[in-house]
Parts: C-alpha cells; sequence; structure tokens
C-alpha cells in the first residue's frame, strides 16, 4: 500500500509508528517492572524483546557438568573423586581438595 495515496503524509505514518512503539516499551515497562527489578538486584541478566523479557543468572556461566561422572555426581555407586560428588566443575572455585 501506497502510503501517499492513503492520505498519510510519510511524517505522519512515521510519527504514528514511533507513538505506538513508545506506548508498546512503557506499557512493558510498567508490567515487568516488579520482576525487573528484582532481576536487577539479583544481579541476573536481562534480555527485552518487543513481548518478552527473559533473565538469566550470568554465575551459570562459570559451570560445566563434570566428564568424569557425565553430570551425576557419581561413578559407580561412589562419590566422583573430579567434583567431589556434586556433578558440577566450577571454573572460578575449583573444589577443595580432601585431605
Amino acid at each position: 500500500m501506497n502510503v501517499g495515496i492513503a492520505g498519510l503524509g510519510t511524517g505522519l505514518w512515521h510519527a504514528l509508528r514511533e507513538r505506538a512503539v513508545t506506548r508498546h516499551w512503557e506499557l512493558s515497562d510498567a508490567l515487568f517492572a516488579e520482576i525487573d527489578g528484582f532481576a536487577w538486584v539479583q544481579g541476573w541478566a536481562i534480555g527485552r524483546r518487543r513481548t518478552r523479557h527473559t533473565y538469566r543468572d550470568p554465575r551459570f556461566d562459570r559451570v560445566l557438568a563434570c566428564r568424569s561422572c557425565a553430570g551425576d555426581g557419581a561413578v559407580d555407586g561412589r562419590a566422583c573423586r573430579v567434583c567431589e560428588g556434586a556433578g558440577l566443575i566450577n571454573f572460578v572455585e575449583p573444589p577443595r581438595r580432601r585431605r
């Protein structure tokens, strides 16, 4: 559809679209304000795309499933020696060795 033929100039069409997007963001901010505030206090990453908000705890970037026990924490019925039964390996704080 040619906007000029419909009687709407390009400037008016752009202004209407901009106003709709602005209202959408304002409504989204109002609806998700409490959840976004909680996530911000916790230090989580907040992703915003149109009608969806996603939250992610960046601490999960530091851990990986143990390869020795495949994340189970046990090998042959005993606690895994590599991860000490946790099933995860933390790259920032490695598990303490038992004496």
